[in-house]
């Protein structure tokens, strides 16, 4: 008797949200009653009362994975699962929380601060364009993207210190500027290959990457942003006399820029080294709460011996210091 009621509470199906619903639909419909089901005894068996969004996204992921509904279906996207099963189709409303601004003001990890002296570090900027079909993705999945995005930033935050800067509207470039700070190239490299890898990660696409070596710098150790509204970054590339020149013009020049820059208390200055690593023969990277004074500072540099050797070709791009939730939102499709 009590199987016979439960077979019937079975067959009589079981809520479903309107996200799920609509999710339902993209599906196509030779496997729609498959994934119907599928979605239901799935719902069953983890005790919920309804069918949410957040099972149909893992049912994609896993027949994308199975190579059944991505080889149907190209035009519809297939999400990865999330890290861990959630009884809610929404990212959750504390997700601006769980981004890299934390690694900002977070103290260095022990294993870094025991042997400053001798670290060596590096300085990555990946510029990333958003594709304008993020825009049309449903909510359920751009919230899962979201998330599966920041938790990767959060995953290597042990290792990897992280600071995210908008370029929208301010760029033509790209829209997120990341800034990544680690002793270890493979590791950086790893973590841009896993941040690409992320639902989200399929709708971008990396435009510029520029690296620099801060272990001769003289700043602090291990280094870490500022706490500062906005930066600017910008790759010089020097003519070919420079190296010509004898040792003490050079040291000149270069002690004339570091005279200038002490003029705007207001702007911090590091000078990342990319001989070798990039394209760039150098990083100069400003940060400070005034972009007035970064544009003063960057007039004043242009008066300098230093900069006579310089190729102007070489612009740099300013953004925003925003929580990476922010920064994430901005780039639409909430």
């Amino acid at each position: 008797m009590a199987a016979d009621e439960a077979k019937d509470q079975e067959s009589a199906g079981i809520p479903w949200t309107d996200d799920a619903q609509a999710l339902l639909k993209k599906v196509p419909f030779f496997i729609r009653k498959n994934v119907e089901k599928e979605a239901e005894d799935y719902a069953r068996s983890h005790g919920m009362a309804r069918v949410e969004a957040s099972v149909i996204v893992r049912i994609k992921a896993s027949k994308s994975s199975e190579g059944g509904e991505s080889s149907a279906s190209p035009e519809i996207p297939a999400p990865t699962p999330p890290p861990a099963a959630e009884s809610s189709s929404s990212p959750p409303s504390s997700r601006e929380t769980v981004v890299a601004e934390s690694t900002r003001t977070a103290e260095p990890p022990p294993s870094k601060t025991s042997h400053s002296s001798s670290l060596r570090e590096f300085a990555s900027f990946v510029i990333l364009r958003i594709d304008p079909e993020w825009r049309k993705v449903h909510p359920a999945e751009v919230g899962h993207g979201k998330k599966e995005f920041a938790d990767v930033v959060r995953t290597f935050e042990s290792q990897i210190a992280s600071s995210s800067y908008s370029l929208v509207g301010l760029s033509g470039l790209g829209d997120v500027l990341l800034w990544r700070v680690g002793t270890n190239i493979g590791l950086l490299q790893e973590m841009t290959g896993k941040l690409l890898s992320t639902y989200l990660g399929r709708y971008l696409t990396v435009e510029k990457s520029y690296l620099g070596f801060l272990g001769e710098t003289g700043t602090r150790s291990p280094f870490l942003p500022r706490n500062s509204r906005f930066i600017h970054v910008r790759p010089l590339v020097r003519s070919k006399d420079w190296p010509q020149l004898p040792d003490f013009v050079r040291e000149g020049s270069e002690r004339e820029r570091r005279k200038v820059t002490e003029g705007f208390s207001g702007v911090r200055m590091t000078m990342a080294s990319s001989y070798g690593l990039d394209e760039s023969d150098l990083l100069m990277i400003m940060e400070s709460d005034s972009a007035e004074a970064i544009v003063d500072l960057n007039q004043a540099l242009q008066t300098t011996e230093e900069n006579r050797y310089l190729h102007m070709t070489c612009r740099g791009l300013t953004g925003i210091s925003r929580p990476l939730g922010e920064v994430l939102d901005m780039l639409g499709g909430v």
